[in-house]
């Protein structure tokens, strides 16, 4: 949800009350209410939601949600744990109430305060929520909640209806009203709200009504996830609105005129300015290969600070930073700041200058959904990426993310849709996956058995390329101890649940090509089991994301994976005087022609050491290729779980080797 590309001239003094929807009082609680026990044709769900509203004012700049939940089993008391995402940099939280409400007709109203934490999904996505949670709920419980999102007043926002959620909905409100202020259209005539709607049910179809729009829904069953899955918001019933004027009368006119706008504003921001020439000459210096002439001007534009991977700064704070707007690359070269589009303009620039033929293209981002061409908002296009043309190869580069080595683009802007840039207005094209050799976890843990089937020692891992990006973009939004926190919960989250895990070391955390590496010390209570006088060993230490991803014999949506990825392990595990191997795990050995994995071990007389790789070379597999990929992870999994026996006394010899 980002600022539509609209310049708005005229913004009314709101001096009134809010919003119509902050007068929505409490609804009464219904006789139908209090009577439902289960939900219809899932009688083990552990909640429904009797009731979601969902009003947006444009006009106020403000967003009204209201939800009413009851609490079916012990399972649904997680609900009274409420997270509200925080997706609009300066929008406001205001006038929440909430409040619990027992079966007997108590009420418990919420009196505490909300408060800011970072919601962490994986694969580098984070967001930040306002969590709050409900006093006293209990089975049958109907726990219910109402805020007021207000949306900075100089932006409008590409806002949009979710029509189905995790729980069984009874009944649904929704409203959008327009924002009638004047509005700037780029290609002339007035502005006007409009939508595109996806996955809705043949009956259920927004209604204009007004200066806006209106929907009821009624007994929308729950959105059940599926493991590994592609982005929940490409699949869930969505209403979705856009402003436009003449030009959102056709898809391929409006992209062809988003395209043409985009080149001109780059082409005039990049100019032609001889200091950024000498800048070029200089970055590169004596260098004659040309790759490496790329190289070296790539790294002098990652130089720049990167003002989009800070936190957000007030108006004020800026003024006394001294920080300015920059209208050219002149200015990112004398100020030596910028935004990432200005850094990555910044580079194309000095690579043109050096003498290379270079093409701007203008990118989406799947790490929440993927491009959708009917969507007439040029929001959907927010990041400019650089294709160079070395030694008549195009190599695709990403200046403008922190960090990024050479070579790579992360991994939310490839394999997606992005604009090729020229004064026609330029041509779709896709961007290139990064393949699993560009993000790679090392893992090598030293450990020692103890008789009582416990392991201590240490453990070293090393993230490369796209892995070490990551974390090292994560780390930005936290201090060291937050960074510390971050790579321990992270190993506790591959090894067993007992496992104690601290934080030695933590190198690499300001490279860009070098690696990452962190170092643990590591105590697992109870690793092995004790049968009589023999111990159970797991030969692999670490869990598989992909355990239960692979259980169900069929499967709804596609198998998606955010990015190829590489696994290299290495555990060795030094046994107990007396202790010798009686049966050590099979090798294993399973390929696909985008997958592979292998797993060996041996025994030496003293030390089991086991070699474990899985590669993954590939993103998206439909529905065709599930019994493929399903196959091969159970293999995994399997090869995974093999156990190792030992035994106390007995000779050594005839085990090594094994």
């Amino acid at each position: 949800m980002r600022s539509v590309r609209y310049c708005i001239f005229f913004v009314c003094c709101v001096t009134a009350s809010l919003c119509f929807a902050q007068k929505e009082d409490w609804l009464p609680i219904t006789p139908q209410d209090l009577q439902v026990k289960e939900v219809p044709g899932n009688p083990g769900a552990a909640a429904i939601q009797l009731y979601h509203a969902d009003y947006i004012d444009d006009q106020l700049h403000s967003e009204f949600i209201y939800k009413r939940i009851k609490i079916l089993n012990d399972q649904g008391k997680k609900y009274a744990d409420v997270e509200i995402p925080v997706f609009i940099p300066d929008s406001s939280l205001s006038n929440l109430k909430a409040r619990t409400i027992h079966p007997d007709g108590k009420i418990i109203e919420f009196t505490g305060k909300p408060f800011q934490k970072t919601i962490i999904k994986g694969q580098g996505i984070k967001y930040l929520a306002k969590t709050f949670t409900l006093p006293e709920v209990a089975v049958g419980s109907i726990i219910e909640y109402k805020f007021l999102v207000i949306m900075p007043e100089h932006t409008l926002y590409n806002n949009s209806w979710t029509i189905q959620h995790d729980l069984y909905t009874v009944k649904e409100s929704f409203r959008m009203k327009a924002y009638t202020g004047a509005l700037e259209t780029k290609h002339g005539g007035s502005s006007q709200l409009s939508m595109i709607y996806s996955n809705m049910p043949a009956n259920l179809k927004p209604q204009r009504k007004g200066e806006g729009f209106e929907m009821e829904a009624h007994d929308i069953a729950a959105f059940e996830v599926e493991d590994h899955m592609p982005p929940e918001e490409n699949y869930k019933p969505q209403v979705r609105f856009f402003y436009g004027g003449t030009e959102i009368s056709s898809a391929d006119k409006f992209w062809q005129d988003e395209g043409r706008d985009w080149n001109d504003e780059a082409e005039h921001f990049i100019g032609n300015h001889k200091e950024i020439q000498s800048a070029a000459t200089e970055a590169i210096g004596s260098e004659t290969d040309w790759d490496k002439q790329v190289r070296k001007l790539y790294a002098r534009a990652q130089q720049v600070r990167n003002l989009t991977y800070e936190r957000e700064r007030t108006t004020e704070e800026q003024k006394r930073e001294s920080l300015k707007n920059n209208n050219n690359v002149l200015d990112v070269l004398n100020h030596g700041y910028g935004t990432r589009n200005d850094i990555g303009l910044f580079f194309a620039a000095m690579a043109r200058a050096a003498g290379f033929r270079t093409s701007l293209l203008r990118a989406s981002n799947r790490s929440e959904r993927f491009f959708d061409k009917g969507l007439l908002s040029g929001n959907q296009l927010d990041t400019e990426l650089i294709v160079v043309k070395i030694n008549g190869q195009d190599v695709y580069l990403d200046p403008g993310t922190k960090f990024c080595p050479y070579g790579l683009v992360r991994w939310p802007r490839t394999s997606t849709a992005a604009l090729k840039l020229d004064k026609q207005g330029g041509s779709f094209v896709t961007v290139p996956p990064a393949n699993h050799e560009k993000a790679v976890v090392h893992r090598n843990a030293k450990l020692t058995l103890a008789e009582d089937g416990s392991v201590k020692g240490d453990l070293t891992v090393q993230f490369d390329g796209g892995e070490a990006l990551e974390h090292r973009l994560d780390a930005l939004q936290t201090d060291e101890a937050g960074r510390k926190k971050d790579l321990e919960d992270e190993l506790k989250e591959w090894l067993p649940a007992t496992a104690i895990v601290k934080l030695v070391d933590a190198k690499g955390w300001e490279g860009t090509d070098d690696p990452l590496i962190a170092q643990f010390s590591v105590e697992i209570p109870g690793y092995a089991s004790a049968v009589g006088k023999r111990l159970l060993l797991p030969s692999y230490l670490f869990q598989s994301k992909q355990k239960d991803a692979f259980k169900n014999a069929d499967r709804k949506y596609p198998v998606y994976f955010p990015y190829a990825f590489s696994q290299m392990d290495s555990i060795s595990f030094k046994f107990p005087a007396g202790y010798t191997m009686e049966g050590k795990a099979q090798d294993q050995d399973a390929r696909l022609p985008y997958a592979a994995y292998q797993s060996t071990s041996q025994f030496d007389g003293r030390q089991f050491v086991v070699q474990r790789t899985l590669l993954l070379n590939g993103i998206f597999f439909d529905l065709k290729q599930y019994s493929d990929v399903k196959n091969f992870f159970n293999k995994v999994q399997a090869g995974d779980e093999q156990q190792a026996v030992l035994q106390v006394g007995g000779s050594t010899s005839a085990q090594k080797g094994n």
